[in-house]
């Protein structure tokens, strides 16, 4: 690579670090020496290291993004059933401490819905491929075990 002016060397060696970060490794150029493969072993392990962090980092915006959408569209939705009260309520307003009280009622179902771990599809069919005393398990020692705890309590 000596035979090469030092801007054509810049560029190769990115061109060189990009195809084999990116797994495409084209063949075309390709360490030569000792300290060259060692190098290139090096460049590898932590663009792949950060390659992986950064895309960690991305998925997990992702997934903050779809919780703060979920409970957005939850409170998009008690908004719109509200309004709807509102108009059965010959276009009035309801009283300010109805709204509060079912904003509260709303809010405290949200944050205690039992049935929120098996909300998706996946999550259903999962369920529904389950045997039964698997299924019966599940529900009675996880998801209602405070509630019949409770229940078993009082009665």
């Amino acid at each position: 690579m000596a035979e090469y002016p030092a801007t054509k060397r810049l560029i190769i060696v990115v061109y060189f670090a990009f195809t084999t970060l990116s797994t495409v490794g084209f063949g075309d150029f390709n360490p030569k020496h000792e300290i060259e493969r060692i190098l290139t072993t090096f460049i590898l392990l932590v663009g792949v290291a950060v390659f992986s962090y950064i895309m960690g980092q991305f998925i997990e915006i992702l997934m903050n993004l779809q919780t703060v959408t979920a409970d957005n569209e939850d409170s998009e939705n008690l908004s719109k059933w509200l309004g709807l009260l509102a108009h059965f309520n010959k276009n009035r307003p309801l009283p300010k401490d109805m709204t509060k009280r079912f904003e509260k009622y709303f809010e405290y179902y949200w944050q205690n819905d039992k049935n929120y771990a098996i909300q998706s599809k996946e999550d259903l069919r999962f369920m529904e491929e389950l045997p039964n005393h698997i299924k019966t398990d599940i529900y009675k020692d996880f998801l209602f075990y405070d509630f019949l705890y409770l229940f078993h309590i009082h009665f």
